[in-house]
């Protein structure tokens, strides 16, 4: 029976790392490089100790590891022995080595189509310059009225909120719902249509996986939000751009093949801004209720309209229940809450609870508590009025800036709700060129081209609701300055 020495081991006690873990890489590499030979039996750990200097404690814990790594084994009365790796048909060469790099894998046709697509313009920093869209005043949420319905919630439900939930959401967030969308968006519903998500977006892929087949054709607004094109990709839908004029969505294309999905912004369309008319409206409702269409009514930033109050939603127009509507906290609150909602005709809520189980089991129960008490207690109501008012007041100084910097190059329409305001470019304008160069010296425009897929008309899209005064001035006049005005 052969017995090695090991004196090519040393220790170093001015390593910064532990001298169990000097030896165990050490006799790891001696038996991976075969300078110790399967079946050689290793030195007591008491003459290792005196060999090395070390305590037998540290030799016994290095052993040890490397019996549980399986380098050494050790046998009943007998000692401790290096395995036979090749035996075991346990490849050397691929322990603790570099290996040659793979090629990528292939991806699947879902992936590879996805990988061309985003649901937002790509921005040079991750930090909100202006004046990126759809931000909104974080610096003035009220984090002392969450904290306190957060703390309310957990005195009142903390054992309902420790365990698993209903997929489809906490009851009380989905009653606080019924009733606030009811009271302020005209909405129809019980709390049973109501299915809590992670953000519209993750109801909007929810949706393209429970009611879309690959080849189904999609209208989506164009131009439009990035994000539903993408969910609508993912599920495999034949994506057809709508063109939108001063009423919204148009219905010029009824004599193609009929969609399977409608999907539209009519409250207030996104980027350009247009309120769709009841006529249009109820054009649409018919049209999609005739040839047994779904309409996705998404309703991203209704409740900051500036003149009059926020218009009714499209659901509440009809009872064909032909309507999804989906809705989020993401743009009222703040972003990283990450719920978001999908009222559903009644049909439907057994696949959507269903699909939520899923993808996800259900959305955190604390935060749905918190956002539950928040409507509860009137603080969602205050803090909209709060926003609404301060909205409005950084609109209207950023018109005033864009008008003093940008007359006769950009044209914004008139705007009377949203987060953000689009400025047109006279037609032929290189809008992705200006954007860059904007994003170049930290301003954050996206091209309206961005969100176009067969539109052809020029623009920037500017957020104004994330930025004070001070920052709309100078960014208003570093914009006028990059491109010469």
């Amino acid at each position: 029976m052969a017995l090695v020495t090991l004196n090519m081991v040393r220790v170093d006690r001015r390593q910064r790392a532990p001298l169990q873990a000097q030896l165990c890489r050490q006799i790891r590499e001696l038996i991976i490089s075969r300078q110790l030979e399967a079946g050689v039996r290793i030195p007591s750990t008491r003459d290792l100790a005196n060999q090395l200097g070390v305590s037998r404690n540290t030799i016994v814990y290095a052993l040890d590891q490397l019996v549980s790594e399986g380098y050494l084994n050790t046998r009943v009365g007998s000692g401790i022995f290096v395995r036979d790796l090749q035996r075991e048909k346990v490849s050397a060469a691929k322990i603790n080595r570099p290996v040659a790099p793979r090629n990528p894998p292939k991806p699947s046709p879902l992936t590879a189509r996805l990988l061309t697509t985003s649901t937002t313009p790509q921005y040079a920093s991750g930090k909100v310059r202006p004046f990126r869209p759809c931000q909104p005043a974080v610096e003035h949420f009220p984090i002392r009225n969450w904290n306190r319905a957060r703390s309310s919630a957990l005195r009142s439900q903390s054992r309902d909120l420790f365990g698993e939930v209903d997929p489809a959401g906490l009851p009380r967030l989905r009653r606080a719902l019924s009733v606030y969308l009811r009271d302020a968006r005209g909405v129809r519903c019980t709390p049973e249509q109501i299915v809590i998500t992670n953000g519209t977006q993750q109801g909007l892929f929810m949706i393209g996986s429970v009611l879309v087949n690959t080849g189904n054709r999609v209208w989506i607004e164009d131009p439009g939000y990035l994000g539903a094109r993408a969910a609508m990709i993912a599920a495999g839908a034949d994506i057809v751009p709508v063109p939108i004029d001063n009423e919204g969505l148009t219905l010029k294309r009824v004599r193609q093949k009929l969609p399977r999905l409608i999907y539209c912004t009519p409250s207030r369309q996104f980027p350009l801004g247009t309120t769709m008319s009841l006529a249009r409206r109820l054009a649409l409702l018919e049209f999609a209720s005739r040839n047994d269409i779904w309409i996705i009514e998404d309703d991203y930033d209704s409740e900051f309209r500036y003149i009059d109050r926020p218009l009714p939603s499209l659901q509440g127009l009809t009872d064909d229940q032909c309507v999804i509507y989906a809705g989020s906290f993401s743009k009222v609150l703040f972003p990283s809450l990450r719920i978001g909602y999908l009222v559903l005709p009644e049909s439907l809520v057994p696949l959507f609870r269903k699909s939520k189980e899923i993808y996800d089991a259900g959305s955190s129960a604390l935060d749905q508590a918190t956002a539950a008490v928040f409507i509860e207690e009137g603080s969602f109501a205050t803090h909209v009025r709060r926003m609404r008012k301060l909205y409005h007041e950084r609109l209207e100084i950023f018109l005033e800036e864009a008008k003093k910097r940008t007359a006769g190059w950009l044209t914004f329409p008139v705007i009377d709700a949203g987060m953000d305001a689009t400025g047109m470019m006279k037609p032929g304008s290189d809008d992705g060129f200006i954007s860059r160069q904007l994003s170049a010296v930290g301003i954050d425009v996206p091209a309206l081209s961005d969100y176009s897929l067969s539109s052809k008309q020029p623009g920037l899209v500017f957020g104004f609701t994330a930025f004070s005064s001070s920052q709309i001035q100078s960014g208003m006049a570093t914009v006028a300055s990059t491109v010469g005005l």
